[in-house]
């Protein structure tokens, strides 16, 4: 499963979905082999919470909507969606 590092804690990520800019749809994987467009076709997501799992699109097109959670002592801690988008915003600079 994918994870981010923040504040020396592993988060887990436990949804995988973007929103399209362009069409306001959510789109979301749930599974390794649930692959979608959203209806605009701009962008795309596929892989669920799987290593590998990718997003398809220009990241001016994208709002993230994943989620990440690191379980403590059975409680859940949530990662914030600012931290989230940041993961992503480097993530996609580098490979640029």
């Amino acid at each position: 499963m994918p994870t981010i590092m923040y504040g020396g804690v592993k988060y887990t990520q436990v949804r995988h979905a973007i929103s399209c800019k362009k069409c306001n749809e959510v789109i979301e994987s749930k599974n390794q082999h649930d692959f979608k467009f959203c209806s605009c076709g701009t962008i795309g997501i596929d892989g669920g919470t799987e290593d590998g799992n990718r997003i398809l699109g220009r990241l001016d097109d994208i709002e993230i909507r994943c989620v990440y959670c690191h379980i403590n002592k059975g409680r859940k801690i949530w990662l914030s969606p600012e931290v989230v988008e940041e993961h992503f915003a480097r993530l996609f600079n580098t490979v640029r």
